[in-house]
């Protein structure tokens, strides 16, 4: 975590559903946040399950040092599984290093470094915890998840695993926003010694629990063990909140595995409450023509231009998300977090500052000098930088001193 983040309260946009076997650490302030998904999956063996745990962590919450002309970060990842009595029954230590090119990077919301542990144990009830520790900050943080098995859907053999969804790249998703156009990519895994028989299906349902597709699916492999990624298409189903249902039925027995998601258009970001006022924001980033261009622009054309604006800055526009835009828009809300008083702390000299520029690699406090009045310095390395802010009323309202605004 920045060294900053002691006093940043991290914004934090969440989805309306989440996964059923989805968890995450809830907010802490000063302390690195991660999140994670135990997957469970089938085995060759009936008294044997096998748990994927699937951790991410973005890169603005671990702390970055220089190196050269790149920046890195290194965390430990310990993961533990006891049993009901506290027998331990696993655990995995791993150690994480992450490189950056840039400063900019460090801070970004939308990169992050995610990896997987797995263990292969008898279906029980077991706790999970997953301890992760950034080196720099030497901060760790915690959280836990109980996991159960019931015999009829583990202790047997006849077993499915968990859906996974995935991105376009492959990688499993640890959060429930589906975005509208792209496909769903979801995975599968069965275990089943008889293979005859077998009908493997998958309907999604609405909130009223009202089913909005179904379809039948051909089992792929040679078996015992049949998996493959089922691709779903979602230009037909309507912006919501969904359970997506995968079932495999052998003779009488069914088994059913679900996940929750949200399907979101593609539409104004929910962090863009008023669009008059995001417009106003642009003013740190935007030239004067296109600030100009906006603020003149009549009602009916506002949004547009708003668009062209942020899709010109895109750094992925074969992508759902513009991360310029997300991260822009975020420190806007932690500027408004940690720096309101007379007027909204995006405009206030520290919160323009932190918008312009990000967390500061470091802050040198003096409040109680004896001959001066309170002051800050915020150091930005990577920039050659350092902004001076005095409270020269003695109200809290740090003022800047130093630099020019109009430079920047």
């Amino acid at each position: 975590m920045k060294k900053l983040a002691l006093i940043f309260t991290l914004f934090a946009v969440a989805l309306t559903a989440a996964a059923q076997s989805e968890f995450y650490s809830d907010q802490f302030l000063g302390l690195p946040e991660f999140s994670a998904l135990p997957v469970r999956l089938p085995t060759e063996y009936p008294d044997t399950i096998e748990v994927q745990v699937h951790v991410r962590i973005v890169y603005d919450d671990l702390q970055f040092i220089k190196k050269n002309e790149s920046f890195t970060a290194k965390y430990s990842l310990d993961v533990v599984l006891r049993d009901k009595d506290e027998n331990l029954s696993g655990i995995q230590h791993l150690e994480r290093k992450i490189t950056a090119d840039s400063y900019q990077q460090t801070n970004s919301r939308v990169k992050y470094d995610q990896t997987c542990v797995v263990f292969r144990m008898a279906p029980r009830t077991y706790e999970l915890r997953i301890d992760l520790m950034d080196h720099e900050s030497r901060q760790s943080r915690v959280i836990e998840k109980k996991l159960t098995f019931s015999e009829d859907g583990w202790a047997s053999d006849y077993k499915l695993g968990e859906v996974l969804m995935l991105d376009s790249t492959g990688t499993p998703q640890l959060n429930s926003g589906i975005l509208k156009g792209p496909p769903l990519r979801v995975a599968y895994k069965l275990y089943s010694e008889k293979q005859e028989g077998i009908t493997l299906f998958f309907r999604i349902e609405d909130e009223m629990e009202q089913v909005v597709k179904h379809e039948e699916i051909p089992l792929s492999g040679s078996g015992p063990f049949f998996s493959d990624t089922i691709t779903v298409a979602t230009s037909d189903i309507q912006q919501g909140n969904y359970r997506f249902i995968l079932g495999s039925r052998r003779a009488d027995k069914t088994l059913l595995r679900g996940y929750t998601f949200t399907l979101l258009q593609r539409n104004l970001p929910s962090y863009i409450g008023n669009l008059d006022l995001a417009i106003n924001q642009l003013k740190y980033i935007a030239s004067d023509d296109e600030y100009k261009k906006l603020m003149d622009a009549p009602p009916y054309r506002r949004e547009a231009l708003f668009r062209e604006f942020w899709e010109r800055r895109d750094p992925t526009p074969d992508t759902g998300l513009n991360e310029k835009m997300e991260e822009y828009y975020l420190r806007i809300s932690i500027a408004n977090e940690n720096f309101s008083g007379y007027n909204d702390g995006w405009q206030t000299d520290m919160g323009r500052v932190f918008v312009i520029f990000g967390n500061p690699n470091d802050i040198e406090r003096h409040p109680f000098d004896t001959h001066t009045k309170p002051y800050e310095i915020w150091y930005y390395y990577d920039i050659d930088r350092q902004f001076v802010f005095q409270d020269k009323e003695g109200f809290g309202e740090y003022r800047l001193v130093g630099p020019i605004w109009s430079d920047y």
